[in-house]
């Protein structure tokens, strides 16, 4: 998993912003047990036209794997994913089906992913975390931008909130600042990115190197893939 070390700040500093729970952490369980995940990144749920949807990082997959599991697809490998609330473990969401399946894409093609997300069908929702909508202006240079979720050391307490300034895009990938931000990333993979308002914009990815400056910056994928996938699912299924 994806980690990116700040030494300016500790674990367990966060920005003073405050959301409603919006973050999950992800439960998988294999057809193999000796494979199960507990607690394995972070997850969100989105709410687009009239439906709610289970997202999380698609590069997840290059981790937890099962031998027999060779594309980006389930089958012959994970029995059941789950969402959960690290402090209200009880408030559950269970997945139905993983959207975006393409048993033909390699999981170990690439270090990084384009479209950076997995996209899930829902089962069961027993949460009363807030499901994000997404943020349709494009982000202005300087605007403050927040990461919420939980890293993998924490093992108990209420989601923690950290905080960016947008520089820029590129490709797929939204370049941020730091401003307030955990000592070590690893276990965010796969965490909303939100505006302000609450509006997600991007999805806990990897890092990228800007080619400007050679300099190397916190890069969640954009939000704007995902989007298209949803409205060309909404076009087929309408």
């Amino acid at each position: 998993m994806f980690i990116y070390i700040a030494n300016c700040f500790s674990q367990e500093k966060s920005s003073s912003k405050k959301f409603d729970d919006i973050a999950f952490l992800n439960k998988i369980d294999f057809i193999d047990s000796k494979y199960d995940q507990q607690k394995f990144g972070c997850a969100f749920l989105l709410k687009f036209d009239k439906d709610t949807f289970g997202i999380t990082a698609k590069h997840l997959l290059k981790f937890i794997k099962s031998p027999q599991m060779e594309g980006v697809s389930f089958e012959n490998g994970i029995k059941r994913w789950s969402l959960y609330v690290l402090n209200k473990p009880s408030e559950n969401v269970i997945i139905d089906k993983l959207l975006n399946e393409n048993k033909k894409e390699p999981i170990l093609e690439k270090s990084t992913y384009d479209d950076d997300w997995l996209v899930f069908s829902l089962k069961n929702n027993f949460s009363k975390a807030k499901a994000l909508e997404i943020r349709e202006k494009p982000l202005i240079s300087g605007e403050k931008v927040y990461v919420v979720g939980w890293t993998r050391k924490m093992e108990n307490g209420e989601q923690r909130i950290y905080e960016f300034e947008y520089y820029k895009t590129i490709g797929k990938r939204i370049l941020l600042k730091d401003i307030v931000v955990p000592e070590q990333f690893g276990g965010l993979s796969g965490a909303p990115v939100v505006d302000e308002d609450g509006k997600v914009v991007g999805i806990v990815s990897g890092k990228t190197t800007d080619p400007d400056s050679g300099k190397s910056y916190f890069a969640p994928c954009a939000i704007i893939g995902l989007k298209v996938f949803l409205e060309n699912l909404h076009q087929k299924k309408y």
